[in-house]
C-alpha cells in the first residue's frame, strides 16, 4: 500500500469514529445562571452580607466563578471535587488571597467550568456584582432572647428553656453554656439558612446531670458558611443570662422514697470494745425497685462517718448492712447518735436521703461544751461551718446558736459545739457572743405563745431571763426554729420587764482598749472582764466586743503610789493583778498608751 493510500485509509477511519454517536463528545453548556442580589457587603446590613449563587449546566461540571475588578480577582467556588448539573452557593465578598475583605466597587463574573471529559468553558460571562462598605456592620447572630428567664428544670421532666435569636448569615451554630469560666454544657452543631431560630436547654451540664442553682451565661459558637474556605476555628459571642432557681439537682425526696422504703439498725447502741457485746451495728434496707446505692453512716448533723456501701446495685427486697464503729480512716467514732443515709444513683443523678432511726455510739471520746454554757449566734444570713469529720460542710442561718467548746478564737474561727456529738469551726465574722442576763429564781411558770418574728432572744428579753432558762423549761433544741403559735413556759414574773440588749462594738482599724472605753464613757477593765479579754493581747478588725451598761468607775488613786520597776515578761495586767489595782488606774497614773508594749526597766507608779 502506497504511502498516499495509507493516508487516505486513515482519514476515512477517523471520519467514521467521529461519527458515532458513541464516540462524540460535546462540551457542557450552561443553560442557566442567577443570583440573590446584585450588591452586597461584608457583613451588610443596609444591604446583603451575603450573596447565592444558582448556576445550571447542560452536562454535570465542577469548576468556580471569578470574580474580577479593582486590581483583585478571587475565586468562588461551585464545586471542586463532584460534577454537577445544578450548582448552589452561598458567598460573602471575601479575597481569599489577602484574607480580608473584597474592597468596594463593581466585579465582573465569569464561569471556569470542567466536565467530564475534560473539555473546559473558560471565562463565561455571568454577569456583575456591586460590593459597597458597610459603615455598621450586622453581627452573625442577634436578637437573642431567653424563655423564660429564670428558669426550674425539673428532675425526670421535660422542662426547657427556650432561647430564640435570629441569623443574619448561613453558619454552623452550636448552643454553650458556662458558668464561672467554664464551660458546662454544649449542644449539637447544626447548619443554618439566614432568619428566625430557636434552640432549648433543659438545665443539665455534659453529664446529664441538672445543675444547681445559680446564673448561667448563654454563649453561642458559630463558623459562617458563606466563606469560599471551610473554616474550623469558631468564633462566639455572650448572649445573655439565664438564672437557674429551685432546680433538682439531687434526686427530689419524693423520687427517692419511692425507691428506699425503709432503712433501720437492729440495735439500740454500739460499743466496739472488743467483748464480744454490741461490737457492730447491723442494720437492714428495703427497695421497691432495683437500684445502684451508696450507704452512709452520718452524724447528727449529717455528716458522712462512714461508707458501709459502694455504689453497689441491688434488686428489689429487703437487704443488710453492717457497721463495725469506725470512721472513713478506721479510727473510733465519737460518742453520739449515728443515722443511715442513702445515696441513690441514677445515671449522672444522685440524691441522700436519710432515715430516723438511730444506732446510740458508747464508750468513745466525748465531746463537750464549755461549763457553764456559753454560745454564739449567727448574725450573717447564712454561715458555713467546716465540721468533723474530714472539715465536711455544714450551713447555719442567722439566728442559729452553737455552745462554745473552747473560747479562743484560732485563725479567725470559734470551735463550736455543732450537734450532739459533732464538733465544728466557724469564721467569729459570722457571730456574735450570746451575753444572758442572770435570771430571778423564780419557781412559778407562766405560758407564753410564741408570735411572728420571735426569736428565743427576744422571749428572753422580754420577760428578764435567759435563753438557757427557756430551753431548759421546754426541753428545747436552740438551733431549731421556733414555730408561730408554739406554747413555751417561762418564768413568771409578775409583769415581764424588757431587758435592754447590750451595746455590741465591731472593732475597726485603728481601735484600741483605751479608745473603746473614752468612746462609750466606761473603764478598760469594765470591757476586759464583760469579753474575758487579754488586755497584752491585739484587737482584730471585725471582732465584736460587748460594752458594759454600767461603767465602773476606776480606782482612786493612792495616797501613797508604789514605783513599779517593768521586767520581762510584765503586762499591765499582771501588775494590776500583782498590786490589786487596775489597768486603768494604772494608765491614768501613767499617762500611758495601753496599746503600746511596756519597755524593761520603765518606771510605773502603781496607785494604792
Amino acid at each position: 500500500m502506497t504511502t498516499k493510500v495509507f493516508r487516505i485509509f486513515i482519514l476515512l477511519l477517523l471520519a467514521v469514529i467521529i461519527s458515532c454517536p458513541q464516540f462524540a463528545s460535546a462540551m457542557a453548556e450552561i443553560t442557566s445562571f442567577s443570583q440573590s442580589t446584585g450588591t452586597v457587603a461584608y457583613q451588610g446590613n443596609s444591604v446583603p452580607g451575603y450573596v447565592s449563587f444558582e448556576l445550571k449546566t447542560s452536562e454535570p461540571t465542577r469548576g468556580y466563578i471569578l470574580a474580577v475588578g479593582n486590581g483583585v480577582q478571587t475565586k468562588i467556588n461551585l464545586s471542586t471535587m463532584d460534577y454537577k448539573t445544578v450548582h448552589k452557593v452561598d458567598w460573602v465578598p471575601w479575597d481569599d488571597t489577602k484574607k480580608t475583605p473584597l474592597p468596594a466597587g463593581e466585579y465582573q463574573l465569569k464561569a471556569y467550568m470542567t466536565d467530564q471529559g475534560y473539555n473546559q468553558l473558560s471565562g463565561y460571562p455571568l454577569g456583575k456584582l456591586t460590593v459597597v462598605s458597610e459603615p455598621n456592620p450586622k453581627p452573625v447572630i442577634d436578637q437573642v432572647s431567653v424563655n423564660p428567664a429564670v428558669f426550674s428544670p425539673a428532675y425526670g421532666g421535660a422542662s426547657t428553656v427556650k432561647i430564640p435569636f435570629n441569623l443574619n448569615r448561613p453558619a454552623e451554630v452550636q448552643l454553650v453554656i458556662w458558668q464561672n469560666g467554664a464551660e458546662i454544657y454544649t449542644g449539637s452543631k447544626t447548619k443554618l439558612l439566614p432568619g428566625s431560630h430557636s434552640v432549648s436547654w433543659n438545665g443539665t451540664d455534659k453529664m446529664g446531670r441538672i445543675v444547681q442553682d445559680g446564673s448561667y451565661e448563654i454563649h453561642f459558637k458559630y463558623i459562617e458558611t458563606a466563606f469560599n474556605y471551610p473554616a474550623t476555628t469558631p468564633s462566639g459571642i455572650k448572649a445573655g443570662t439565664v438564672t437557674i432557681k429551685d432546680s433538682d439537682y439531687d434526686i427530689p425526696q419524693w423520687r427517692l422514697q419511692q425507691v428506699v422504703t425503709n432503712a433501720v439498725f437492729h440495735s439500740d447502741t454500739i460499743s466496739p470494745d472488743g467483748d464480744g457485746v454490741n461490737d457492730k451495728a447491723s442494720g437492714q434496707f428495703t427497695l421497691a425497685e432495683p437500684a445502684k446505692l451508696s450507704i452512709f453512716i452520718a452524724n447528727a448533723a449529717g455528716a458522712h462517718v462512714n461508707k458501709v456501701v459502694n455504689e453497689q446495685t441491688f434488686p428489689a427486697g429487703t437487704h443488710t448492712l453492717e457497721w463495725n464503729g469506725t470512721d472513713f480512716m478506721g479510727g473510733k467514732a465519737v460518742n453520739g447518735n449515728y443515722f443511715i443515709k442513702v445515696q441513690v444513683i441514677e445515671g449522672a443523678n444522685s440524691g441522700y436521703i436519710t432515715f430516723t432511726d438511730t444506732v446510740k455510739y458508747e464508750g468513745g471520746y466525748e465531746i463537750k461544751a464549755l461549763q457553764p454554757e456559753k454560745r454564739v449566734r449567727v448574725i450573717t444570713d447564712t454561715a458555713s461551718l467546716s465540721i468533723d469529720p474530714m472539715g465536711q460542710g455544714y450551713t447555719a442561718v442567722k439566728g442559729d446558736t452553737f455552745p462554745l467548746i473552747s473560747e479562743t478564737i484560732e485563725s479567725g474561727k470559734y470551735h463550736v459545739l455543732v450537734k450532739e456529738g459533732v464538733s465544728g469551726t466557724i469564721n467569729a465574722s459570722d457571730v456574735e457572743l450570746v451575753v444572758e442576763t442572770t435570771a430571778p429564781n423564780i419557781p412559778n411558770t407562766t405560758e407564753y405563745t410564741v408570735v411572728s418574728g420571735d426569736t428565743l432572744w427576744k422571749i428572753a428579753a422580754k420577760f428578764n431571763t435567759t435563753i438557757s432558762e427557756i430551753v431548759r423549761l421546754n426541753n428545747l433544741d436552740p438551733n431549731k426554729y421556733l414555730y408561730i403559735g408554739q406554747k413555751l413556759k417561762v418564768p413568771a414574773a409578775g409583769s415581764p420587764e424588757p431587758v435592754r440588749d447590750p451595746v455590741i462594738h465591731t472593732v475597726q482599724s485603728g481601735d484600741t482598749l483605751w479608745k473603746i472605753a473614752q468612746k462609750y464613757g466606761t473603764t478598760i477593765d469594765a470591757i476586759v472582764k464583760a469579753n474575758n479579754l487579754d488586755p497584752a493581747k491585739h484587737l482584730y478588725i471585725g471582732q465584736k466586743i460587748t460594752i458594759p451598761s454600767e461603767a465602773t468607775n476606776p480606782e482612786p488613786p493612792a495616797v501613797q503610789p508604789v514605783i513599779h520597776t517593768v521586767v520581762s515578761g510584765d503586762t499591765l495586767w499582771k501588775i494590776s493583778v500583782k498590786y490589786g489595782t487596775t489597768i486603768d488606774a494604772i494608765v491614768k497614773a501613767n499617762n500611758l498608751d495601753p496599746a503600746k508594749y511596756l519597755m524593761v526597766g520603765q518606771k510605773l507608779t502603781i496607785p494604792r
